[in-house]
């Protein structure tokens, strides 16, 4: 009998134990945003030519799903959130040389996904020439994949379901 009370208390502090470690596998991972740069060609300006939101474009899947985005849903909500499905890593594939570092890149993303906004369109609302930025690969906790680009103020990505937003964000948000 002695014996056994001395027992309950390292019992109890080893359930403590196996408790707080199912806590930290059960936390979201945290935004990755990793350089996968793609290998410049002999024509080095010609990314640029594409024009800005060359990957951002909709792609239904069939007439029930249609996308994330429905007129009159324009809350300020955050990029993240937009996306529909939490992003785990965003791969850089192509940064303008105007950027100081790939530091800065990562932030400016870090940053962007933030950032909250309320007016979000399926298609290019803006008259003005923007050229490419960023360019990058969002990849969901599924392990689906989306597109992301910047030029300055604008920004256009793909949802989760595919479907093509594109918004205006100041660069200090």
């Amino acid at each position: 009998m002695y014996r056994s009370w001395h027992s309950i208390p390292f019992l109890f502090l080893l359930a403590l134990v196996v408790s707080r470690s199912g806590y930290t596998q059960d936390k979201p991972q945290e935004l990755r945003v990793v350089m996968d740069l793609e290998k410049s060609h002999s024509h080095e300006n010609q990314p640029r030519l594409l024009g800005f939101g060359a990957s951002c474009k909709s792609v239904k899947k069939n007439d029930k799903e249609s996308g994330s985005y429905q007129p009159g849903s324009d809350q300020p909500i955050s990029i993240a959130e937009r996306m529909g499905a939490p992003v785990e890593v965003v791969k850089v594939r192509r940064y303008d040389r105007s950027w100081k570092s790939p530091a800065s890149v990562r932030m400016r993303i870090v940053r962007l996904l933030q950032t909250k906004s309320g007016e979000v369109y399926p298609y290019e609302p803006w008259d003005e020439m923007a050229f490419r930025d960023i360019v990058a690969t969002v990849q969901f906790s599924d392990h689906t994949e989306g597109s992301l680009e910047l030029s300055g103020v604008h920004v256009c990505f793909s949802t989760h379901s595919g479907t093509a937003l594109w918004l205006r964000v100041s660069p200090t948000q």
